[in-house]
């Protein structure tokens, strides 16, 4: 499950310009809903402390994509 964190991270990093951080998703209503259902699309139905969980250790663990190293977008 810990690559479809990163890389649910990264898209929504990509998606809001780099405005998304795991502060939050983990703070935020809406962005967290939001990267709780992404992930569930992926990985099925997880509980909300073991995906957050997860999310919160990897940023701990400096395994995610910094804001600054997201991804242009496309014109």
């Amino acid at each position: 499950m810990e690559m479809v964190l990163i890389h649910t991270y990264h898209e929504m990093l990509n998606d809001y310009s780099g405005a998304c951080s795991v502060d939050r998703i983990l703070e935020d209503p809406d962005f967290r809903s939001e990267y709780l259902s992404r992930v569930r699309a992926r990985v099925g139905e997880k509980s909300e402390f073991e995906v957050l969980h997860g999310l919160n250790n990897l940023r701990k663990r400096a395994k995610l994509p910094r804001r600054s190293n997201r991804q242009p977008q496309r014109p």
